[in-house]
């Protein structure tokens, strides 16, 4: 096999990893109202998705460029239909959803996504809500 035969097969088994790669999940401690952490988080990276178990069993799932409820296992919980977002930055994830009406933000959260490739590296999801609920 010639080297850019190498090359190729290198670089499809490294696309293929990152693919199949499953979400990472583990505990992160809780900063914002209320008392709901510590708080089970999963991240996709790969996907943009990233879903959110209270210590009460709320689960909250966000998907970047999806349109949709964040919460349906809790129909009392219901926003309905909300922009969800999932964005990467150097050093932070921003979680969160829109208003479609007006695109304003009803909740922002964010943690450091090397806290997932590091378990020794304390997470921490910071959360800010009612941006214009009220």
């Amino acid at each position: 096999m010639n080297c850019s035969g190498l090359a190729l097969a290198a670089i499809v088994a490294i696309l293929a990893t990152q693919v199949s790669a499953e979400p990472l999940s583990r505990s992160c401690d809780y900063k914002g109202d209320g008392k709901l952490g510590p708080l089970q988080v999963s991240f996709d990276e790969v996907r943009r998705s990233v879903t959110v178990t209270t210590r009460d069993g709320q689960i909250w799932r966000y998907r970047d460029g999806v349109t949709g409820p964040i919460n349906p296992s809790n129909p009392r919980d219901d926003l309905g239909p909300v922009e969800q977002f999932v964005k990467l930055f150097p050093g932070r994830v921003e979680v969160g959803f829109r208003w479609p009406d007006d695109g304003s933000t009803g909740h922002l959260a964010y943690f450091d996504p090397a806290s997932f490739k590091n378990p020794a590296k304390r997470c921490l999801w910071r959360s800010f809500s009612d941006f214009a609920m009220g």
